[in-house]
């Protein structure tokens, strides 16, 4: 598929309307239909992000620390960011500065509350990915919600 520029009215067709769908689930719905949603949307980004970690490593990651390694060379190779994923026993860490959500950083989205919900479902999909067990996920601060970084917190059994 060939691939063309973008009218600056079509980015700002696109913001408005995703600004829309999130008020709309704010606003309107009861917050598990909001997570089942947002959820949703996270675990569609996560394939891409899988993608790139399978090209980094020539294969499919098979544990938490192939996926880490994976995600933090990703990060910094790629998307010049500083910041890594840290882990411990069963669980992994990641404090961001600013948002790394590709709508955000593209202009068609902007952090808040609702959107912020999406990471949940990209992360716990990651992960699940390569664990057999349980993942939660924790986002515990978050720019959309006012904070100044994001932090996440995923335990997991392997």
């Amino acid at each position: 598929m060939e691939r063309t520029d973008i009218p600056q009215k079509t980015v700002e067709l696109t913001l408005n309307w995703i600004d829309a769908l999130e008020t709309c689930l704010a606003e309107r719905s009861n917050q598990t239909v909001t997570q089942e949603v947002m959820k949703a949307a996270g675990e569609k980004c996560s394939v891409q992000i899988l993608d790139e970690c399978r090209q980094i490593l020539g294969k499919n990651p098979e544990s938490v620390g192939e996926l880490l390694g994976a995600m933090n060379r990703r990060r910094s190779q790629s998307h010049n960011l500083a910041s890594c994923w840290e882990k411990q026993d069963n669980e992994a860490r990641l404090v961001i500065g600013e948002c790394n959500c590709t709508l955000v950083r593209a202009g068609l989205a902007k952090p808040n509350p609702v959107h912020c919900l999406c990471s949940l479902g990209l992360m716990e999909s990651l992960f699940s990915a390569v664990c057999r067990g349980r993942v939660n996920v924790d986002l515990v601060q978050s720019i959309g919600h006012g904070d100044d970084v994001c932090a996440f917190n995923v335990t997991f059994e392997e």
